[in-house]
């Protein structure tokens, strides 16, 4: 008796567990969608079918950037392969039907909150071709000396796409398709604020050379353009090596003569140690902070012995910093027979505004282009 009872029993459970098999899978069959109360992302599927669903999922990221009026596009195909594999091994498909266990699954623990993310260095370079299209270069401001006035432009705000913020806003914003693009302005610098605080002569010194000696003449005054109207923010270091450049044929400079040991020979760009040693005397009297400087091996005419810089590209610099709390202007201009280098800035108790009458010897007579 015992015994024919708990077949009994065991055959219960058994029509139950076929029922309740055969209810999920008639439900598979004549519906393929997803149970109800299925949440994704916080966001509710119920009887949705799988493409459904991944069409809707697809659209929980933005895909186009928007500024000022103009549209561009993201390509998110890499983003979307993710939703589909996921949506594979979730709800893998049979004949048209999900798996039986993945819907019981579901109607026990309906929420869902896959981790998703976009393809970063991706985005990162389609968001950099978008800001090609967006940013604008800072224009800055500017100030030149020449026939004894100061020229100047008041700059530009430039601006930039903020990549980073604009990335996040992507991968943060579940209700939008559109996102606004997230740029930076980039403030003009030198300010013309601080452009005008340059006013102080702080270093003026002059030399002479040779006019007749027409390469040399040449290769002085290429340097003195290269480092004229060069301005030095406040901490900066000047490099005369880096501003004027290597002194090559194609960069115009000639054969001249050069020190090398105790002998004198021709080399490119001789006589650019002139503008150097100028420049040093210049920055001697506006007492600024050398860093690198070297003698010539031999003493030259146009500066008292020892009181010389010489240089030789990628081997010897002349390099100083501008310990001043304001922006240094390099003035360097020549005349017929003189180079002169003046050091503008904001005078201060330890860089004092100098006389303009730095000159070692005064020309018996000023030529008008003298200034």
């Amino acid at each position: 008796m015992k015994r024919a009872g708990f077949i009994l029993t065991v055959l219960l459970v058994q029509l139950c567990v076929t029922l309740s098999l055969g209810s999920v899978a008639t439900y598979a069959s004549t519906h393929d969608r997803a149970p109800s109360g299925l949440i994704i992302w916080g966001r509710n599927f119920s009887g949705l079918n799988r493409a459904e669903i991944a069409s809707e999922l697809k659209k929980e990221i933005p895909d186009v950037i928007v500024y000022q009026g103009k549209s561009f596009p993201l390509k998110l195909e890499r983003f979307y392969a993710k939703i589909d594999n996921w949506l594979n091994q979730i709800f893998p498909p049979v004949s048209g039907v999900w798996y039986l266990d993945v819907l019981q699954s579901l109607m026990h623990k309906p929420v869902l909150n896959p981790v998703l993310e976009l393809d970063q260095d991706d985005i990162v370079s389609q968001l950099k071709a978008i800001g090609a299209q967006i940013n604008k270069p800072m224009i800055p401001a500017t100030i030149s000396y020449l026939n004894r006035h100061f020229e100047k432009t008041s700059g530009q705000n430039g601006q930039a796409l903020d990549i980073d913020a604009t990335f996040h806003k992507i991968t943060n914003d579940h209700v939008n398709k559109q996102v606004e693009a997230l740029v930076q302005e980039i403030p003009v610098q030198p300010t013309p604020v601080e452009i005008d605080k340059i006013k102080d002569v702080l270093g003026d010194y002059t030399t002479y050379f040779n006019p007749q000696d027409a390469p040399r003449t040449k290769n002085v005054r290429l340097a003195a353009n290269a480092i004229n109207n060069y301005l030095i923010a406040p901490g900066k270091v000047f490099s005369y090596n880096k501003v004027v450049g290597e002194r090559t044929e194609a960069a115009g400079y000639r054969p001249a003569y050069i020190f090398v040991g105790q002998e004198e020979i021709k080399g490119d760009g001789g006589g650019v140690c002139q503008d150097s040693s100028t420049l040093f005397q210049a920055v001697c009297e506006a007492n600024l902070k050398v860093v690198e400087r070297h003698m010539h091996s031999l003493p030259v005419s146009y500066v008292a012995k020892g009181q010389d810089a010489t240089v030789a590209y990628g081997l010897l610099d002349f390099r100083f910093q501008n310990d001043t709390k304001g922006y240094l202007l390099v003035s360097a201009l020549t005349g017929e027979n003189w180079l002169r280098i003046r050091l503008f800035g904001v005078a201060d108790a330890n860089h004092p505004a100098q006389q303009p009458d730095g000159y070692p010897v005064r020309p018996d007579i000023f030529n008008e282009d003298f200034k």
